[in-house]
């Protein structure tokens, strides 16, 4: 086990990135421009498998569900997916992401969530939505968001259902502002921050950057989608949301997580090995930001690791131990646990002050 002091932001990128996708932005505002800040501060861009539709969805999942300090298995999510008109899959190994079958997934992993009303907002929802979005970012969560992205059909017929417009899904996970995040207000100047999913994002895979104003688009991307990139693994960098009906689902936390110190984990790579095209398992090692968002006081703690969903649903864990923070950390405290786990697998990880 080993502790260490955190550093959240890579700093000093240079100007020309070739690993961003114009007209994608990858650096992040100057803080001295935009000093309020909110979501999931600590999340990373992550990988997705590519076969059966795509696992975008699962990916999303995954990289949300990380920085609350769990890791899920890209499998593993698409497993506890059931069926929906128009996602790939099966019974055995479950169904891709979409609109309605998210929510029981993520009840199934064991993720608290809360999902914007597309169903019954009145249309075009496009403005509403922006201002919900912020909410849940201002409000610490991160959003499963449904884009468009430039060149593909945004068209998903349903069973006796109104079609689906999208084409994608990606996490939108953090929120800058030049303006206080108490004020309930949306600005034109507001930068959400999301993954494309074909991580690195940009060559210090902090994600693409994107003002509010520059979201919203019809299923014609002629607006502020007009100048995207059509082709796969570059329209994905510069997507939009459809005005009109838009879908969108906030993870608030892992069940019951308000009772323990919030912590956001981190493993040694980007991607994962595809199990189900044959590639063998890697071994990761996970690294918890202990306190993330809020700093951590001085004193003893507990890290709880939980292996398998089934496990930490039942409070069953696999090992517990006793870390000590020696000094009151304004950014948190980083734990490495020497205990590998396969990359095929679900780890949760809890964190809760010891008692003196």
């Amino acid at each position: 086990m080993k502790l260490a002091c955190l550093t959240l932001l890579v700093t000093g990128v240079a100007a020309s990135d070739d690993l961003c996708v114009f007209p994608g932005t990858c650096t992040e505002p100057d803080p001295a421009s935009y000093p309020f800040v909110g979501g999931r501060t600590a999340a990373q861009p992550r990988q997705q498998w590519v076969e059966s539709g795509g696992f975008c969805g699962a990916v999303s999942i995954q990289t949300i569900a990380m920085s609350y300090g769990a890791y899920i298995s890209q499998d593993l999510v698409r497993k506890n997916a059931p069926y929906q008109s128009g996602s790939h899959g099966d019974d055995e190994l479950g169904y891709e992401i979409s609109t309605k079958n998210i929510i029981p997934t993520l009840e199934n992993l064991q993720l608290e969530s809360n999902s914007w009303d597309s169903d019954n907002i009145p249309t075009p929802q496009g403005q509403g939505y922006l201002s919900w979005m912020k909410q849940q970012l201002v409000a610490g969560a991160g959003i499963v968001q449904f884009v468009l992205c430039q060149g593909d059909d945004h068209y998903i017929p349903q069973d006796d259902a109104p079609a689906l417009y999208f084409d994608h899904i990606e996490p939108f996970f953090k929120i800058y502002s030049k303006h206080p995040l108490t004020d309930g207000k949306v600005y034109d100047d507001d930068i959400v921050v999301h993954a494309s999913d074909y991580s690195p994002d940009g060559a210090a895979n902090l994600g693409y950057f994107r003002t509010f104003d520059t979201l919203l688009d019809d299923t014609t991307m002629q607006g502020n989608c007009k100048d995207a990139g059509s082709e796969w693994k570059q329209n994905e960098m510069y997507p939009c949301v459809y005005e009109n009906v838009t879908y969108g689902t906030a993870i608030t936390g892992l069940v019951g997580g308000e009772k323990f110190v919030p912590a956001s984990l981190q493993v040694n790579a980007t991607g994962e090995p595809d199990i189900r095209e044959g590639n063998a398992p890697a071994l990761f090692q996970g690294t918890l930001i202990v306190g993330v968002d809020g700093g951590l006081a001085k004193g003893r703690y507990t890290v709880s690791r939980y292996d398998g969903t089934a496990a930490f649903a039942g409070g069953v864990a696999s090992a517990a131990y006793e870390i000590e923070n020696e000094e009151d950390r304004e950014e948190g405290m980083v734990w490495v646990d020497d205990s590998l786990f396969s990359s095929d697998s679900a780890v949760y990880y809890r964190v809760q002050a010891s008692e003196q």
